[in-house]
Order: C-alpha cells, then sequence, then structure tokens
C-alpha cells in the first residue's frame, strides 16, 4: 500500500462524512497501481523504485453517520523495489490488510495488519525511509492531510533502504 492510497482514502471518507447521517450501501472499487519513483534524498539517500508486479488492490468504504464512515483495504500487492543507481532489487509484499478510518481528532488513521510496504519523508515524525512493516501498524496523517504525525510500528520492520542499500 501507498500513502498514494491513503490520500485517497482520505478523500473518500472526507466525501462520505460530509453525506448524510443514514448509512448507505459499502462502495466497492478496485484501487489501481502503477509504479512509483523517489529521488535519491526523498524516502532513502539512493532513487528508488517500487514497481507492482502483482497488484489487485480493493477498498470497501462504509457510508455512516458523520465521523464514523470507514474504509477496508484488501487484496494482493506485491513490489519488486530497485535501488536505481546500483540495479540491486528485492521483491516484498505489501498485501495488508488496511483500515482506513478517522478519529476523534479528525485525523485519518490507517490500521495496517500483515504485510505493508511504506515510504515516509522529511516532516514524517520517523524522518525519511522507506520500511516493510509486517504485523499490527497504526500511521495517524495530520492537519495537513499528508505528514504522518504518529507511527506504531510493529516488532517486525525490514529497513529496505539498508538492505538495497
Amino acid at each position: 500500500m501507498r500513502r498514494a492510497i491513503v490520500v485517497a482514502s482520505l478523500l473518500a471518507l472526507l466525501a462520505i462524512s460530509a453525506g448524510p447521517a443514514a448509512a448507505g450501501k459499502p462502495i466497492k472499487e478496485n484501487l489501481p497501481q502503477s509504479p512509483q519513483v523517489y529521488e535519491a534524498g526523498v524516502a532513502c539517500d539512493f532513487a528508488v523504485e517500487l514497481d507492482p508486479i502483482a497488484a489487485n488492490v480493493k477498498a470497501i468504504t462504509f457510508d455512516r453517520p458523520v465521523g464514523k464512515a470507514f474504509q477496508l483495504l484488501s487484496g494482493r500487492l506485491v513490489y519488486r523495489i530497485t535501488n536505481l543507481e546500483t540495479g540491486a532489487s528485492v521483491v516484498r509484499q505489501s498485501s495488508g490488510p488496511g483500515k482506513v478510518s478517522i478519529n476523534a481528532a479528525g485525523h485519518t488513521v490507517l490500521s495496517l495488519g500483515g504485510s505493508s510496504v511504506f515510504a515516509f519523508f522529511d516532516g514524517d515524525v520517523t524522518g525519511r525511509g522507506l520500511l516493510r512493516m509486517t504485523g499490527k501498524a497504526k500511521i495517524e496523517i495530520g492537519d495537513d492531510r499528508f505528514s504522518f504525525v504518529r507511527v506504531d510500528l510493529p516488532n517486525k520492520v525490514e529497513d529496505l533502504c539498508q538492505t538495497l542499500g
């Protein structure tokens, strides 16, 4: 899963939260994936590409009263992650699952299970990095709707910048 999914989920949740208080039928949709390239110094010290080599990601949005809407993310997502300077690459699963919700402060919260690959940037509470997290994790997006202001990492974390460096 990627930050783009989180931002798309945020927008969907905000649209739903602004709607009527009555619950509607869940909205199911595919979330297409495309390669992402991070220039040197953005996530890792080197340029890195995340290329989805297997992707069948789905979102189910549950329309609930204001502040209670949430979205479930599931499916299969496998990345080939490549150091663009050396050509070194690894293949990692990033299939989650995940749940996106809004907390009492109005921040988007992503609760993760399974295995997830995330890029972190300067300005995030973690600082920059590219991590594969396995197990339960929680990420909270701040008022700017982009920066991660709280990240609860699971016990098993792989630093992909170190793996590929």
